[in-house]
């Protein structure tokens, strides 16, 4: 009887074992994204000699005179002449190139001092000039040059300017320029004085 049972409970284990095969996995694949937030521009022009480009018309060309504005225009524009109620893109000589970036971008411009020679100023950070300060303002192309604040014709400051242009996306090009207001004082020697304008960009706040 004992063999009968056991015989029978072996069959039994066979068959289930053959009914109930193992399962197969399963899987599927999960694909990660990275996209860095990444800004970059390039500037052609990297230079700008007040009344250089066409002149004023009034002092020789290549040279400047004190009280007197200077605009960083075009060759077909004298140096004297400011921008239109609505800046042109032929008013303005620097050329902003984002490609690259992946972000929009807001950028701002500052201005330092101006040293060595006789044209020496410091900036008086407010877009006016004194004795011994210049003033100084920058604009992108489409800026209403009478408003002045960010995103229009925006003061130049030494530190801490204001957005110039905002909002700029990543893949558009656009054009800006700058003036002088140079100081009020007449020069006491002569030799070129140089300044650094520092176009700088940062990323647009979500």
């Amino acid at each position: 009887m004992r063999k009968v049972i056991v015989v029978i409970l072996a069959v039994l284990a066979l068959v289930v074992g053959m009914t109930a095969p193992a399962m197969a996995a399963i899987s599927e694949t999960v694909v990660i994204t990275a996209d860095p937030a990444y800004i970059t521009f390039a500037q052609a022009i990297t230079t700008w000699k007040l009344n250089d480009i066409v002149g004023d018309g009034v002092t020789p060309k290549g040279y400047v005179a004190p009280n007197t504005i200077y605009y960083a225009t075009v060759t077909a524009i004298t140096d004297g002449t400011p921008p239109s109620a609505t800046v042109l893109d032929a008013e303005c000589r620097f050329t902003v190139d984002p490609a690259g970036s992946s972000l929009h971008m807001d950028f701002a411009v500052n201005c330092g001092n101006f040293t060595g020679g006789g044209a020496t100023m410091t900036n008086s950070g407010d877009g006016t000039n004194g004795a011994t300060t210049f003033g100084g303002y920058s604009y992108a192309s489409g800026a209403t040059y009478g408003t002045v604040g960010a995103g229009n014709k925006t003061i130049m400051k030494e530190t801490g300017s204001l957005n110039m242009k905002i909002d700029n996306g990543e893949a558009t090009t656009f054009k800006w320029g700058a003036q002088i207001k140079t100081r009020t004082n007449a020069w006491a020697s002569s030799g070129a004085s140089t300044a650094n304008m520092v176009i700088t960009a940062t990323a647009h706040p979500p």
